[in-house]
Parts: structure tokens; sequence; C-alpha cells
């Protein structure tokens, strides 16, 4: 299971694709992770014995010295390996939102998995995920 228990006074300290639980809340950063045409897995963990509720944040590629240059991106969710859906984002022609959000409620003892694809190999466009949520 690829997920960290910490105390209340709990420092971030690092991204990564598991889950930290702090409390009854929980959270998953991605960091940033380069465009690229391959499927990639930016956040996989575990729930645990009980379920969470929360906010999956999925942000498109953007280039870090031009903020006017990105990409197109295709995100699937998985829960326990069934697709539940496909997030789209766009920040190359912005005819579509640049970021998307998710309200998930996970069951207990699942594995939740999310991977982007993009329109292009890019070193320095970079896109990032998010999951912040309650423990019930």
């Amino acid at each position: 299971m690829s997920k960290t228990k910490t105390g209340a006074n709990a420092q971030f300290t690092s991204a990564g694709k598991g889950l930290t639980v702090i409390g009854e809340h929980c959270y998953a950063y991605s960091g940033e992770i380069s465009a690229t045409t391959s499927v990639k897995t930016f956040l996989e963990f575990s729930t645990g014995k009980q379920m969470i509720i929360g906010t999956l944040q999925v942000n498109g590629p953007v280039d870090d010295d031009t903020a006017t240059v990105g990409a197109t991106s295709a995100s699937q969710v998985f829960l326990n390996g069934i697709k539940l859906g496909i997030l789209k984002t766009d920040t190359k022609d912005e005819d579509q939102p640049g970021s998307e959000r998710w309200e998930l409620l996970l069951p207990p003892l699942s594995t939740l998995k999310v991977t982007m694809v993009d329109d292009q190999n890019e070193a320095d466009r970079y896109a990032s995920m998010s999951f912040v949520g309650k423990i019930y």
C-alpha cells in the first residue's frame, strides 16, 4: 500500500504518486512531469480500510518559460483497474479548460490510478495532478 501516515505537525517534504495521511485528511501531489506522447502515471495509491471523499485536480502542461505555450492532454482515471473516465485539458489552443477537477468517493480497500498522455513531447512543458480528501 503506497500510503504514509504522519502526525498532526507533519511537514510537506516532497511530491510523489502516493497518498499521505494527516489525521482525517489526505493528499497526493504528483509534482511537475514533462509533456510526453507516452502514457505516464501521475498518481497511484490505495485507500486503506476507510472511504475517502476528495477532489482530483488535473493541470495540463505549460511551458515554464512561456505561459502561452502548452499542449493538449488526456488523463485517464482508474479505480481498481476499471476506467472511470477521461479528463481532457488544453493549454495549447485554449479552447478547452487547462485544468479539470473531479469529485470522487473512493471506497475502502481500493486503488486509484491516474495517467496522462499529451499530443507532443516537450521536456520544458510541465503538467501536474493532485488529490486532496477527507477520510471517513
